[in-house]
C-alpha cells in the first residue's frame, strides 16, 4: 500500500470511529485517536524588517501596557453572565455591547504573559475584535486592554493592530486583516490567530502612541503625522507565522489558541472550527520559554508536537490544564453554548447549555483557577469566568 493510500484509509477509520461513537453513545466528543501526522503541520516565521520597526520607533512615542490601562477611557458595566460555576463577569459599555461592525473574538491575560500573573504589578485582560466592514470602513483588528483591578466594572481602552510597510523611504502601516479568533500573550509576545493564514505575532515592547482626530484615516499623513482611525495607541506586527503542511495533511485552520503552562515546555493549544466538525483537530506547539517564540527546529520550521483528530462541532475555544481539555461549542445566535471536558483516550463529558450564546476563545487564569471567555453577538456580549475545579 502506498503512503497516500495508508493515510486515506487511516483518516477513513478515524471518521468511521467518530460516527460510531456519536451514534451509538450519543456523545458529541468522542475519544479521539492520535494523529501521527502532527509533525506534518508546520509554521515558519517571517519577521518584519527590524529597520522598519526602528524607523517607526524614531517617529512615534513609545508606550507600555501600563500606559494603556492607565489611560483607559471606557468603563464596563456590571452584569451576570449566564455561565455555570460563574465567579466573575462584566459587560462592555453600551456602545461596545451593541456595535454591529466590531465582533469580539480572542482572550488572554497577564496570567498567560507571566507566571506571576501580573505585568508591572497589574492584572490585565486583553481581548480582540475584528471589523466586519459593514460600517463602510474596515479598520482591521483592535484589542481591548482591561484593567482588572476592578473585575466588576473595569476600565478599559481599545488600541489598533497595524501591519508596517515601507512607503518609499518612510515607515508606514496599514490595518491588519485577520479574524483574530484567538489570542495568546506570552512574555513580551502577543499571538493572534489568522485562520488559514497561520498566526501573526506582535511585540508588546512596540506599543506606540499616535495622533487622533480623524476616524477615517490610518497610517502616515501628508503632514507627517501618524493616525489610526482615531485610536490613541497602535501595536505594529513584528512577524507572521506562515503555515504549511506536508505528507498529504490537510491545511490547518488556526481558529483559536490558548496557553498551557502545565506542560513541559510550555505549549500553545490550537483548535479548529468546523461544522459538522468531523476531522477537526486540536494540536499543540511547544514554546521557547527564553525568547517567547514558538519552538522551531534547526531548519526553521516550527512543527506541531501533538495532535488529535476529533469530532467536536463548532469549536469556539479550547484550552488544557494538567492534561484535561476544556472545549467550548457555539450553537449559533439562538441557543446557549456548550462546554466539554475531555482527557484524550476517554469520552468527552458534555455540559450542554452552560455558557452564554455565542461563546468564543478560552483562556485559563492559573493564579485564580478560573476559565475566562467572552461572547460575540451584539446585545448579548459578556466577558465571564467560571471555576475550573467545578467542571
Amino acid at each position: 500500500m502506498t503512503l497516500i493510500g495508508a493515510r486515506i484509509r487511516y483518516r477513513a477509520a478515524l471518521w468511521l470511529a467518530a460516527v460510531l461513537a456519536v451514534t451509538t453513545l450519543g456523545v458529541t466528543g468522542w475519544p479521539a485517536q492520535a494523529d501521527a501526522a502532527a509533525s506534518d503541520m508546520r509554521l515558519e516565521i517571517s519577521r518584519t524588517d527590524p529597520a522598519l520597526l526602528d524607523a517607526l520607533h524614531d517617529r512615534l512615542p513609545e508606550a507600555g501596557v501600563v500606559d494603556v490601562v492607565d489611560s483607559a477611557n471606557r468603563t464596563a458595566r456590571s452584569c451576570s453572565a449566564p455561565v455555570s460555576h460563574r465567579v466573575a463577569s462584566f459587560c462592555w459599555n453600551s456602545g461596545d455591547g451593541s456595535v454591529a461592525y466590531w465582533m469580539p473574538q480572542g482572550i488572554t491575560s497577564s496570567s498567560d504573559a507571566y507566571p506571576g500573573g501580573t505585568v508591572d504589578g497589574r492584572e490585565v485582560l486583553i481581548t480582540s475584535w475584528y471589523d466586519t466592514g459593514s460600517s463602510g470602513i474596515n479598520r482591521g483588528v483592535r484589542l481591548s486592554f482591561v484593567d482588572m483591578s476592578d473585575p466588576v466594572t473595569p476600565d478599559y481602552r481599545h488600541i489598533l493592530l497595524v501591519e508596517p510597510y515601507w512607503s518609499g523611504s518612510e515607515p508606514n502601516y496599514r490595518r491588519v486583516a485577520a479574524h483574530a479568533g484567538g489570542l495568546v500573550w506570552y512574555g513580551d509576545k502577543l499571538y493572534v490567530n489568522n485562520t488559514y493564514d497561520g498566526m501573526r505575532v506582535f511585540d508588546m515592547d512596540d506599543l506606540m502612541r499616535v495622533s487622533t482626530g480623524d476616524s477615517g484615516k490610518i497610517g502616515r499623513q501628508s503632514d507627517g503625522r501618524y493616525m489610526a482611525h482615531d485610536y490613541l495607541y497602535i501595536l505594529p506586527q513584528s512577524g507572521r507565522y506562515v503555515p504549511s503542511t506536508v505528507g498529504g495533511e490537510p491545511r490547518v485552520r488556526y481558529s483559536q489558541s490558548s496557553l498551557d503552562r502545565t506542560t513541559s515546555p510550555d505549549s500553545m493549544v490550537v483548535s479548529e472550527y468546523g461544522n459538522p466538525g468531523d476531522g477537526t483537530r486540536i494540536i499543540r506547539f511547544d514554546l521557547d520559554e527564553a525568547n517567547h517564540e514558538i519552538r522551531a527546529d534547526s531548519d526553521g520550521y516550527a512543527r506541531a508536537d501533538w495532535s488529535r483528530v476529533t469530532s467536536f462541532r463548532s469549536v469556539q475555544g479550547a484550552t488544557a490544564v494538567n492534561g484535561t481539555f476544556y472545549v467550548q461549542r457555539s450553537n449559533g445566535d439562538g441557543s446557549r453554548g456548550d462546554l466539554f471536558t475531555w482527557r484524550p483516550g476517554n469520552y468527552a463529558e458534555p455540559h450542554d447549555g452552560t455558557v452564554p450564546i455565542g461563546p468564543e476563545d478560552l483562556s485559563y487564569w492559573s493564579q485564580k483557577g478560573q476559565l475566562w471567555s467572552l461572547s460575540e453577538y451584539a446585545g448579548k456580549r459578556y466577558v465571564y469566568a467560571s471555576r475550573l475545579s467545578s467542571w
